[in-house]
């Protein structure tokens, strides 16, 4: 069964439209990038990316502070989109918007 994922856009740290298709309870494994806010240095890169490589189901993670943007590749059920940015957030950035992809295979 094939799963689409359409974009999460956040505001004020809230979901504002979510949209997925499939039901499967099977294991998948997704990417999702995020745009966010805040980061200056390297530091910022850093503590992101060890941030987002503590969730459980996370198998990588990255963030670039210059670009403004993180992402992250883990398994469904067991990460989702909304937990890694509430954890970007939690460090005290803004995620403005999210894009994930499932991973075929």
């Amino acid at each position: 069964m094939k799963r689409s994922v359409d974009r999460v856009l956040l505001g004020g740290g809230r979901v504002i439209k979510k949209k997925t298709a499939g039901g499967c309870s099977r294991s998948s494994t997704v990417h999702t990038s995020f745009t966010v806010e805040g980061m200056h240095c390297e530091s910022c890169s850093s503590a992101i990316t060890e941030a987002l490589e503590r969730v459980d189901g996370v198998e990588s993670a990255s963030a670039d502070h210059a670009a403004g943007s993180a992402e992250a590749t883990f398994r469904t059920p067991g990460a989702t989109p909304e937990q890694l940015a509430a954890e970007i957030e939690g460090l005290g950035y803004t995620v403005t918007a999210i894009k994930t992809t499932p991973i075929e295979g």
